[in-house]
């Protein structure tokens, strides 16, 4: 009797203890989103809107982002302690920096442009030759250039530039960048035209831009190296597609040769005064086939040197990894180093 009893209570605490192991309180089904959406397509929705924000901050980092700034030096406390608090706190550049608070009469406000958290080194060419200021003047317009062909071949069909828009823009410029310079050089499969003519063609127009500059012929072939490799393939085009063996090898050596013989042809036809065939009409006309980038490139020179244009600047900057609010780092490098142009108008 006395061991029923003892036995009776042992199994009611057991019976006990495992359903209360059993009944687990489901703390999403208290939070009112439930009645509409489940727990992981909650989390899901969360991690895809901060994947997104994370991809904007990217992009943002990628190209900058700059605030303009007007003071009233008329008040001059206030601009001073801003000034204080600009050089401490911002990467705006220094010789900026200290002429904000200069009174002027006529143009009592001071306007400037901050890039938050950069570090720049200003590269001055003061010190080159005029044959290579001219080439450094050309390089940066085949820059733009360069630019605008990205954008004119983004407009065409994938059909002919290959380009997967999509992939593109859902993995960002700089991810893609650093998917295809780690994955090239590849053979491409590009259409015949694109990588016999179009690529010899551009090989050419930097060739023959550095001639024109006053470089040598093995000069020349170097700088449609560099230009071919690094600004097209490795830097331009790379955001888009893979790095081409074909193009690294067909750009400049085909390129130089071409040319070589538009170039001779050119200087042929300036030393008949100009004329072709005895007509100075054709031979301006042939000139210009003969250097058409070069005709283009002075264009924009143009515009560069006009007074829209009041100065630029050119500086290599850093920048610090940024970190989400949680802490973490955007991306897993440790900071950004680059080039950039300034221009005030």
């Amino acid at each position: 009797m006395f061991r029923s009893l003892f036995l009776i209570p042992l199994l009611v605490l057991s019976m006990n203890a495992t359903s209360a192991s059993e009944v687990k309180l489901d703390d999403w089904a208290m939070n009112p989103l439930s009645a509409y959406v489940s727990e992981d397509k909650w989390n899901q929705i969360n991690d895809d809107i901060r994947n997104e924000r994370i991809k904007k901050e990217n992009q943002n980092r990628m190209f900058g982002q700059g605030k303009v700034i007007t003071v009233d030096t008329r008040n001059q406390k206030e601009c001073k302690s801003l000034q204080e608090t600009l050089i401490r706190n911002t990467a705006a550049p220094m010789d900026q920096l200290e002429t904000i608070c200069a009174i002027n009469a006529d143009k009592p406000f001071s306007s400037f442009v901050v890039v938050g958290d950069q570090y720049r080194t200003p590269i001055s060419f003061d010190n080159l030759s005029d044959r290579q200021q001219k080439l450094v003047k050309q390089t940066r317009n085949f820059t733009a250039l360069g630019a605008a062909a990205v954008g004119l071949l983004w407009a065409m069909p994938e059909s002919v530039t290959k380009w997967d828009k999509d992939s593109i823009s859902e993995a960002g410029l700089g991810d893609k960048w650093k998917e295809n310079v780690k994955a090239g050089p590849v053979k491409d499969k590009d259409d015949w035209v694109i990588n016999y003519v179009g690529h010899p063609v551009s090989g050419a127009a930097y060739y023959t831009v550095a001639r024109h500059a006053g470089f040598n012929k093995m000069e020349s072939f170097g700088y449609s190296v560099v230009m071919s490799t690094f600004f097209w393939e490795y830097g331009f085009e790379a955001f888009a597609e893979t790095p081409s063996i074909q193009d690294l090898l067909i750009t400049p050596i085909l390129g130089s040769l071409m040319g070589e013989a538009m170039y001779s042809m050119g200087e042929k036809i300036k030393d008949n005064d100009g004329k072709l065939f005895g007509s100075k009409s054709v031979g301006g006309f042939a000139m210009a086939l003969m250097n058409p980038a070069g005709a283009m490139l002075d264009g924009i020179n143009s515009v560069f040197e006009t007074e829209v244009i009041k100065s630029s600047k050119t500086y290599f900057f850093t920048e610090a990894p940024k970190h989400h609010f949680d802490g973490n780092p955007l991306h897993n490098d440790d900071s950004i180093i680059g080039i950039g142009i300034e221009l005030k108008f």
